[in-house]
């Protein structure tokens, strides 16, 4: 990865987030066929640690990706857009702030008064109202 010829705009990063992830995919696969421990026969890094260079390429792509992503992301709901927060819970932090104790796989999105929170991978991510009054007691 060269640095000076890396995307400046937004299409451009996401396409590089696919070019990578390709990569990985391609380094993953040379090591599934030669063994993560064979090297080039002309001598340099093994195939696992090819793997982790792709990975760590796709890492930088996908963080100054989501740098970018973050600012523009938002849950539309008729006419009002919810904010993008960097508020996260845990599954159990999310069981314990609803009252619950079942299984959660069915659970996407939970409204609230202030926004919603919506799963996202493991954990649940709020989308908070900007046009919400923290001094507002009922909904």
């Amino acid at each position: 990865m060269n640095p000076r010829f890396l995307p400046t705009h937004l299409p451009g990063k996401l396409d590089r987030i696919v070019e990578e992830s390709s990569e990985v995919i391609k380094a993953i696969c040379k090591a599934n066929r030669f063994n993560l421990l064979r090297a080039h026969p002309d001598g340099g890094p093994n195939n696992a640690a090819l793997i982790l260079s792709e990975i760590a390429d796709l890492r930088h792509a996908i963080s100054v990706a989501e740098d970018e992503l973050t600012e523009r992301a938002a849950i539309v709901r008729g006419n009002s857009t919810l904010a993008w927060t960097n508020e996260l819970v845990s599954d159990a932090e999310m069981r314990e702030l609803i009252g619950w104790d079942g299984p959660m796989d069915d659970f996407v999105h939970f409204q609230v008064c202030a926004g919603e929170w919506h799963r996202e991978g493991l954990e649940w991510r709020f989308y908070k109202d900007p046009n919400w009054d923290e001094s507002d007691v009922g909904c």
